[in-house]
């Protein structure tokens, strides 16, 4: 029998290695979730803002009020009046994740104008809070 003389590694330094590389790979994986998540909760507030000044400017043009509703149970919010009856966007489909407190009754005026709001967002725990005043068709 010939003496083994080539270096390698053991089998517990190997185990060692692999554990140490799989916990790297689990944090990345659960950091990349985290990251999805808050891209999903940031472009909803992005999508809700660009529907309601939408609607603002609608409103205005069109010499209409419309209404904004978050209707829970199907998450998504519609949009009545302002001749949306005749356009695709009357309905906007949102995450089921992510909540959405203030909509109820949202009304811009024919001038485009709302009363001061405060939409609560919240979802993948994360919360926000944003206050909507429009005026002439401008969230300010």
């Amino acid at each position: 029998m010939m003496p083994n003389n080539l270096k390698a590694f053991t089998l517990l330094e190997t185990v060692i290695t692999l554990g140490i590389c799989c916990g790297i790979l689990l944090i990345g994986s659960l950091q990349l979730t985290r990251y999805q998540q808050r891209l999903l909760f940031d472009n909803t507030i992005k999508e809700v803002t660009a529907a309601l000044d939408h609607a603002s400017r609608i409103s205005t043009i069109k010499g209409e009020a419309t209404t904004v509703r978050f209707i829970k149970s199907r998450h998504c919010i519609n949009l009545d009046g302002g001749n949306f009856q005749q356009s695709a966007g009357k309905q906007i489909d949102l995450d089921r994740n992510i909540n959405i407190r203030g909509l109820d009754n949202f009304v811009i005026s024919s001038r485009g104008r709302s009363n001061p709001r405060t939409v609560i967002f919240a979802g993948y725990g994360l919360k926000k809070e944003i206050k909507y005043q429009m005026l002439w068709g401008r969230i300010s």
